[in-house]
């Protein structure tokens, strides 16, 4: 009987973990969907006129798949960007983003740059470069602007 008890005691606890190893490595990515997650030192040339413009970006990709870019310090041109981004196994990543630019007199954003990237990351996870198209929205009625033709290439910090 001691025997019987010990056995179902020892069904019921294998029973109980497995949903647990299960729910753990359901919500464990492939290591391919982490290449991205960190801090990048992006510089985006803008092909909207001659010479291109060159911006300079900080830019965070987040583990819940948020990405967040910002204009290097004692850079003119301020530009905040959010956005989403995904990875696919063979190092080709996309990433979705919109920065609030052309701000009034009161700080308010005037208008938003929409940019669709994609890209690849390096071998070795340390740099990446990407392709976009992007619009631009003045928010006054007028039609968008665009497509702009840009170029990313960044290194991880």
């Amino acid at each position: 009987m001691n025997v019987r008890k010990k056995a179902l005691a020892a069904v019921a606890a294998v029973a109980l973990a497995v949903p647990v190893v299960a729910a753990a490595g359901a919500t464990a990515k492939p290591d391919y969907e982490n290449a991205l997650v960190g801090r990048w030192d992006l510089t985006v040339t803008i092909h909207i006129e001659e010479p291109p413009l060159l911006t300079p970006l900080f830019c965070d990709f987040t583990a819940d798949y948020q990405l967040h870019c910002v204009t290097k310090p004692g850079y003119p041109d301020e530009l905040e960007g959010r956005g989403v981004w995904t990875a696919q196994k063979d190092g080709q990543f996309s990433f979705w983003i919109t920065h609030h630019a052309h701000r009034d007199g009161n700080g308010n954003p005037v208008g938003s740059i929409n940019a669709s990237h994609l890209g690849k990351i390096s071998a070795n996870k340390k740099k990446f470069t990407t392709k976009a198209h992007t619009y631009i929205n003045m928010n006054d009625g007028s039609p968008w602007q665009g497509p702009v033709n840009v170029d990313g290439d960044a290194k991880r910090i």
